[in-house]
């Protein structure tokens, strides 16, 4: 027994030997954390409240560190319907303190689950010193492993929400087997980023899944992840379960799963299931057409971006004022009229103060990242990855705040729930993609 314990031993540290002799070999660091609310904080996500009243799957703060001697860049994802600004500013300052990371260098995103906790002073509190913690154990636990990198293709899950109607209008969600329904307005995006991590003599470490859907396929009152939670599951039994799987949710401002050709209402445990199996099937696809990801650089940049507000009225904020004081209805999710007026009183208290939308990019070798504060509609994603001069770019959304929908230019026109929601002036969805796409041939020609 003893000699088969050192002939392992040795076999392990050959391994870790021959790995940091190796120029295509990164420092990585994982580590995740439980950050699952006390059953007495509102839930988040809806336009009704809710309190939970018990837990499905527990909610996950999950941390990456990248690193090849030089520089190290830290992703977290968190499941949450967002993470605020007044939370990620102080977990990147204790991050900056503790590990000397550069503010700039960490991007802190929501998977976007619509059944986890709203963010009271403290859960706040709580999640600022979770996040810190689960980046110093990923930092803690960095080693020698190799990163691996592909596209897949995954188009039977999304739907584009935003639907032409016979009367000539737009509308989200428009209900299942709605006569009136004529086509989508939109196109879906149905690329699936895949991030592979390996570690002595090939063992899994990490899996990151980059996918453009809503994170809203469970609904009720019990606190869960969505289907973030069966992804990682079904790729802990392709794998092993000591791999941690981390989810971000691509540009799905306008994407969701419900079919509206088919009765409803494909909302529930076993619908999340099914998506996140079939998702985890198009990561194993990935995993057979793989390419190394080599990094000679590891670079991070950030920039904040001005982007006006809308403009409202004396008048429709009286009117507004009006609607948010009548209680709304209980299971019903939102109507036009409740989203408008609670758009024009937040945009009416602002004074005319424009939002800033971070945007950043990190560089690791081919692949970059990039972190979008809000719900961006699929079109501009796709612009941004078309014209990345990177083989492979993650768009990460709610990621560093979260300034809400931001649509593209037609949609404003166009209307429906989203741009009724969203607090921009047209045009700011473009301005983003412009600003993303400069910073990342910014960073590549560096």
């Amino acid at each position: 027994m003893q000699f088969r314990l050192l002939l392992v031993a040795s076999l392990l540290t050959a391994c870790a030997s021959v790995q940091a002799q190796n120029p295509n070999t990164l420092s990585i660091g994982v580590a995740s954390r439980v950050v699952t609310p006390f059953l007495d904080q509102p839930m988040a996500g809806y336009y009704y409240p809710r309190a939970a009243d018990g837990v499905h799957d527990d909610l996950m703060a999950k941390a990456l560190v990248l690193g090849n001697g030089q520089d190290r860049v830290v992703l977290v994802a968190i499941d949450a319907v967002e993470v605020p600004a007044d939370i990620v500013q102080p977990a990147r300052e204790r991050i900056q303190k503790k590990l000397g990371i550069p503010a700039d260098h960490i991007m802190i995103s929501a998977t976007h689950s619509h059944t986890g906790s709203q963010f009271t002073p403290l859960y706040k509190d709580l999640l600022i010193h979770w996040i810190e913690d689960t980046v110093v154990l990923a930092v803690n636990r960095s080693a020698p492993a190799h990163l691996s990198v592909a596209y897949d293709q995954e188009p039977t899950l999304q739907r584009n929400r935003r639907y032409l109607m016979k009367d000539g209008t737009v509308q989200t969600n428009p209900g299942f087997l709605n006569p009136n329904v004529v086509r989508p307005v939109g196109p879906v995006d149905p690329t699936v980023g895949v991030l592979y991590a390996e570690g002595a003599c090939g063992a899994p470490i990490m899996t990151w899944v980059n996918y453009g859907l809503h994170l809203d396929t469970v609904g009720g009152t019990l606190i869960s992840a969505d289907f973030a939670a069966p992804l990682a599951k079904f790729l802990g039994r392709v794998k092993t379960p000591e791999m941690l799987t981390i989810f971000t949710i691509g540009p799905a401002g306008d994407i969701n799963h419900w079919d509206v050709s088919k009765p409803g209402p494909q909302r529930g445990f076993d619908v999340a299931e099914r998506i996140g199996n079939v998702l985890g099937a198009s990561v194993v696809r990935a995993y057979t057409h793989m390419e190394p990801v080599a990094p000679a650089k590891i670079s991070a940049i950030s920039e904040a971006l001005e982007l006006p507000a809308a403009t409202v009225t004396e008048q429709e904020v009286e009117d507004a004022r009006k609607i948010d004081a009548k209680p709304p209805e209980q299971g019903v999710d939102f109507t036009i009229e409740r989203v408008k007026a609670e758009r024009d009183i937040r945009v009416y208290e602002r004074h005319g103060k424009p939002y800033l939308a971070e945007i950043q990019v990190f560089a690791v070798g081919q692949v970059a990242f990039v972190a979008i504060p809000g719900e961006l509609f699929n079109e501009l994603g796709s612009r941004i990855r078309k014209e990345s001069p990177f083989a492979y770019t993650f768009l990460v959304t709610l990621a560093n705040d979260d300034i809400g929908y931001i649509p593209i230019r037609a949609g404003f026109a166009q209307g429906g729930y989203e741009p009724s929601s969203s607090g921009l002036q047209p045009g700011a969805g473009e301005a983003i993609a412009d600003k993303a796409i400069e910073l990342l041939k910014r960073i590549s020609a560096q």
